[in-house]
This record gives structure tokens, sequence and C-alpha cells, in this order.
């Protein structure tokens, strides 16, 4: 591949709180390669944008593109990794550090901070992971409670052997 266009973002719901990243990777003809919308636990903001990036590279270091421009809607993290300035948090430096090594692998590279209009498909694909999450919850909240009025009228001898049915399924694969 000649080259790749990776638009990276992350967001947290509170600080620090669930976080998630969204990648959208794109050829040079905008043909989409690639799209990344995943949850990564308890982190800032902050956090969450460096290892978007961090992610990008490495999915995008298997395409094996000859170059590749990462753009982000976050100065500080585009000025980070070009080296405009510093941070002295050391957990900030240690992912600066993270993605510049993996910026490195590739042929040719560029971060370049973007407006967050330019910036559109991931941000979607940060709030895709998010709703991902809550229909599961909902989905399982509701079968839950269907499960405990179905329970409410057995038997105990019903309900012992629905709970060693539970215990079988619990050592299934």
């Amino acid at each position: 591949m000649d080259k790749l266009f990776v638009y990276v973002d992350g967001g947290a719901r509170s600080e620090p709180g669930e976080a998630g990243i969204g990648i959208a990777m794109t050829d040079a003809d905008g043909a989409v390669v690639e799209e990344i919308s995943r949850l990564i636990g308890r982190t800032t903001t902050e956090v969450a944008e460096y290892r978007a990036l961090i992610e990008a590279c490495r999915s995008a270091l298997l395409h094996k593109p000859e170059s590749v421009i990462f753009f982000t809607d976050n100065q500080r993290v585009a000025n980070h990794v070009n080296g405009v300035f510093e941070t002295r948090e050391p957990h900030v430096k240690h992912l600066v550090e993270m993605a510049v090594g993996l910026l490195n692998q590739f042929p040719q590279w560029r971060v370049n901070y973007v407006d967050a209009k330019v910036n559109l498909r991931a941000p979607r694909l940060v709030e895709q992971a998010f709703h991902r999450t809550i229909r599961a919850q909902v989905t399982r909240e509701r079968l839950e409670l269907l499960l405990l009025a179905r329970t409410a009228g057995l038997s105990e001898p019903a309900l012992q052997k629905l709970v060693e049915y539970a215990e079988r399924l619990e050592g299934e694969p």
C-alpha cells in the first residue's frame, strides 16, 4: 500500500471514566481500509487520545504503507509526538515515547492537528463503542429481569434443577 490516512480519537465519559478509542483508516482514494471502535477501560480523555494513536500505529503497520498521515483533533497530542514541545508528566511521556517508537517504524509519517469538524469519523467510532456497551448492558439487564420473573413461581426442586443447569452452563466454553 502506498499511502494511508488515519483519523484517530479517544474519549472518556468522565475524568477519569470509561474510555474508548476510534480509528478510521482510508487509502489515497478515500476508501475505508479499516475501522476500530472499542472501549479501553477506565482512564482519562488525554490517555485515551494517546492510546488511540498507539493502536492506530499498530494497525497501520500491518498494512505496510510507504507513507502514513495521522489526523487528530488534539493539538497537544500532535505537538508532543512531532517534538514541538515536551511533557513533564511521566505517564504522558511514556505514551509519547511508545507512539513515536511505533511511528518511526513507518518509512514516512506525519501527525497533523485538524479541526474537530474534519475529524468526524473517529469520534463517531468512539461513540459507537459506548453505545454498543450500553445496548449490551440493557439487553443483559432485560434478560436478568425476565429470568427473575420466570423463576418467581417455581417450586424449590425446580429451582434446584435450574441452579444445577446454570452451573453446567458456566463450565461450558
